[in-house]
């Protein structure tokens, strides 16, 4: 019996510290503003992590595009039954973006990007009801992507990027066997993955941007991460898996494919409209295994996750006031992925509606922009069948940013 319970919570443990987080749609300041649509806005080089073939539509030989972002998120759970509840207070997320890009000929342009867009930090109050499951998560990716657009002529082009994903988590939980609270502690500072993203862009009228993108899944690899256990009783700490010390795992960010378009309606006023498609339902188990690197003995544990595909509804608009100032407007529904049966508290997850707001001061080829957004959660009752965690949770987020951008020739 002991057994099949440290094997429960070793399945928590797979299915909590490496769920890939979740998607940070923040890649671009004037994009999120405008309801997180981005694979047609070509405006400076920020473009190339959402469809890599607008680059070829960016006005200047030479774009530099950065920002940052501040999120403040907040996760609370009732347990009906008990009446138990709990909130997080969880540290400031702050994702990052920076691209550049440079056109050696008409016909060619080429830039990097660099990205955070996997990555959760989740912080549960200490000796909460769900400390067996979870402490505190930290869950960061980097992509950087190399791209090269080319355009074919005046209204098509297409790109492709590489990327080179990596990443790092470290989680702390508590959990209670035989009457002792035992402290689990993962780390790995070093997981490498790779992938790639291919784009079409077109542009048949002056009026109207139509974009296509699809960026493949990334395997990160996590390999000899630390495993650290405290306050283990002296009559089962020679017992599997407590005399492990080193955890190899395999990190799934999921693909994802985005269309959408941009039309100017007046002079003034462009709307936009895009679906991204994300491939969660690849997402099915979480292998890990644990090492005793002394003994070279092996304890491995599978957790089922059994997510679902789930598509992305965004829209957008922004008014040209003045040649100066621009106001930018959106929505976003995103729909939860993880199933009631498999839900886990390291990883929040519920359906979202975004609203985003925004302004952009034009001075000339140098832009600045800002951006903010509130996310509402939609209430969900969960319970996990293998960890027995259940209840009522729901969301909210705030989030803000601020980028500058620079196009010349």
């Amino acid at each position: 019996m002991r057994r099949v319970y440290l094997l429960a919570l070793l399945l928590g443990l797979g299915s909590s510290a490496f769920a890939g987080g979740y998607r940070v749609a923040l890649q671009g300041v004037r994009q999120a503003s405008i309801g997180n649509t981005g694979v047609m806005h070509a405006k400076d080089a920020s473009v190339a992590f959402f469809n890599p073939a607008g680059l070829a539509f960016v006005e200047g030989k030479v774009s530099i595009a950065a920002g940052g972002f501040g999120i403040m998120n907040n996760v609370a759970w009732q347990n009906p039954s008990t009446l138990e509840k709990a909130e997080t207070d969880s540290p400031l997320g702050t994702p990052i973006y920076f691209a550049a890009s440079y056109r050696p000929i008409d016909e060619v342009t080429v830039g990097v990007s660099f990205s955070t867009p996997f990555g959760s930090t989740v912080k549960w109050p200490e000796g909460w009801a769900g400390q067996a499951n979870i402490n505190e998560i930290s869950l960061k990716s980097y992509f950087i992507q190399p791209t090269v657009a080319f355009k074919f002529n005046e209204w098509f082009s297409a790109g492709v990027g590489f990327i080179y994903a990596m990443g790092s988590v470290n989680l702390q939980r508590t959990m209670s066997v035989s009457g002792n609270d035992i402290g689990l502690e993962i780390d790995d500072s070093d997981a490498h993955g790779l992938g790639f993203n291919v784009g079409a862009y077109f542009r048949p009228s002056q009026k109207l941007n139509v974009g296509l993108s699809y960026r493949s899944k990334v395997d990160m690899k996590a390999n000899y991460g630390e495993v650290t256990w405290s306050n283990v009783p002296s009559g089962i700490s020679n017992n599997m898996p407590f005399t492990t010390n080193q955890f190899t795992a395999m990190l799934p960010l999921v693909s994802e494919f985005m269309a959408g378009f941009s039309y100017q309606a007046t002079p003034k006023l462009m709307l936009a409209g895009e679906v991204a498609v994300h491939g969660w339902g690849k997402y099915t188990n979480l292998d890990i295994e644990l090492e005793n690197t002394e003994t070279g003995d092996l304890y491995e544990s599978k957790a089922t996750k059994n997510f679902k595909d789930r598509a992305v509804w965004k829209v957008g608009g922004e008014y040209q006031a003045t040649d100066l100032l621009a106001v930018r407007l959106g929505y976003y529904f995103d729909e939860f992925v993880s199933p009631s049966e498999h839900w886990s508290p390291e990883t929040p997850d519920t359906s979202r509606h975004g609203f985003t707001a925004g302004l952009g001061l034009n001075f000339g080829g140098f832009n600045v922009d800002a951006f903010g957004q509130y996310t509402m959660g939609v209430e969900r009752y969960v319970h996990n069948v293998e960890t027995g965690f259940q209840g009522d949770v729901n969301l909210s987020a705030l989030m803000f940013g601020l980028g500058l951008s620079y196009n010349f020739n």
